[in-house]
């Protein structure tokens, strides 16, 4: 049989942040109440490479879909690296189609973003902060601009010309003028909201430049070896909470909290969306949200993107 594939293309032209965001919104709730399946990552070791694959099933009225994603880890920086997300009706063992590219993935998690600040982030937040400009921040930025009315926006990274460039494409893709700032600190300076998404070795801001109220976004590194936050920031934050909680145990001592007892704060974001683990009770308290990638999400992200195709070949 003729299986459909969607490329960078299909995923840009076929759907808008605004219902990718809606997409996560529904399979937090699925793995709240139980009917979302998502194992920690499975790694492949090979001579010439790693492949890393995310599986992930869920029901709902509709049917069920089970599904998975792979990518070469060995080739994380660059530029020419795919991804490739299969998904098949879990009644009857179908292959529903195939999304490849590089654009699917930081969609899925840019919007996972916007679940965690549309929960954690203040109602009154109007001043967002980016450390780092890259492809994860766009999505980032575009998920946040959905869920939040900004009026402040400042960017930075270590690559001044880059933030710049950044700051002009973004300023144009949401409508608000994005600010570059010549230091992370002068970034987040009384922010209600700061997105950390760098590839970081070590802490890009200090625990002190937050402030009482803001929502932090961990989308980096977040490991004992390798950080993009200061491990202080975590001890601190009146909320922790992360979008994989069996990803999170996987990752074991690796961990940045790991064998302290912040590790036993962290709660799963679909049982804060559902009302059964507290998100933020106060509008002084810091949240800090840890993305990891909830599996079985790219999964509903591509079957989304298979049915609009479907809606729109008639």
């Amino acid at each position: 049989m003729a299986v459909r594939v969607l490329g960078d293309t299909d995923v840009k032209n076929l759907i808008t942040m605004r219902e990718s965001v809606e997409v996560m919104t529904e399979a937090f709730g699925r793995h709240a109440a139980g009917h979302l399946s998502a194992p920690a990552r499975l790694a492949s070791p090979l001579e010439w490479g790693q492949l890393i694959f995310t599986t992930g099933a869920y029901s709902d009225e509709t049917g069920g879909r089970i599904g998975f994603r792979v990518y070469d880890s060995a080739h994380f920086g660059s530029g020419m690296r795919d991804e490739l997300v299969a998904v098949f009706d879990s009644d009857n063992g179908a292959l529903l189609g195939l999304v490849a590219g590089s654009g699917l993935g930081p969609l899925r998690t840019g919007a996972i973003g916007g679940v965690a600040i549309n929960a954690l982030a203040r109602e009154d937040a109007v001043t967002l902060a980016l450390v780092g400009t890259g492809k994860q921040a766009r999505t980032q930025l575009q998920a946040a601009c959905e869920v939040r009315s900004f009026e402040t926006i400042r960017a930075h990274s270590r690559n001044a010309s880059r933030c710049e460039a950044f700051c002009r494409e973004m300023s144009m893709t949401t409508g608000v003028e994005i600010q570059p700032a010549t230091s992370a600190k002068d970034a987040v300076a009384e922010a209600d909201v700061v997105i950390c998404s760098t590839i970081s070795d070590t802490p890009v801001l200090e625990t002190d430049w937050i402030s009482p109220g803001t929502h932090v976004q961990n989308v980096g590194p977040k490991f004992q070896d390798s950080c993009e936050l200061p491990r202080e920031l975590f001890e601190s934050a009146d909320v922790l909470v992360t979008d994989a909680p069996a990803q999170l145990a996987d990752y074991g001592d690796r961990f940045l909290v790991a064998g302290t007892p912040h590790i036993d704060r962290i709660v799963s974001l679909g049982n804060v969306i559902s009302g059964d683990a507290p998100g933020r009770t106060d509008p002084q308290q810091i949240t800090l949200f840890c993305s990891m990638g909830l599996a079985g999400t790219e999964v509903a992200l591509a079957d989304r993107l298979l049915v609009l195709d479907a809606n729109a070949a008639g």
